[in-house]
């Protein structure tokens, strides 16, 4: 998995950890489908966790560089799959946004 976050964030040292207390349903879920997947839990648990806080991170720095005037008054071009239905125009590329989230 490639890195997409900056790399002057403040070191951590190696036996920081997370505990998160979990039910015995989903111990059993996550570790099920960190099985059918291949990967360790750990693997499993830090890929989930990375994606959604870059998911997070990606949205709010959206958000953060569209202005009140540009989400009411900007025309949004048709779509080409159904007529008269209007797709929002393009924003900034996630990794882009992760670096201006973080700052």
């Amino acid at each position: 998995m490639s890195e997409s976050v900056p790399q002057d964030l403040p070191l951590i040292r190696p036996d920081d950890r997370l505990e998160i207390p979990l039910s015995p349903d989903q111990n059993l879920v996550i570790r099920k489908a960190a099985q059918l997947v291949g990967w360790t839990v750990e693997q499993y648990v830090l890929s989930a966790t990375l994606d959604r806080a870059e998911r997070d991170l990606f949205e709010q720095a959206t958000l953060q560089r569209q202005t009140p005037a540009r989400l009411v008054a900007e025309p949004t071009e048709p779509s080409d799959d159904s007529p008269g239905t209007p797709h929002p125009a393009p924003t900034v590329e996630p990794f882009i946004s992760v670096v201006t989230a973080l700052g």
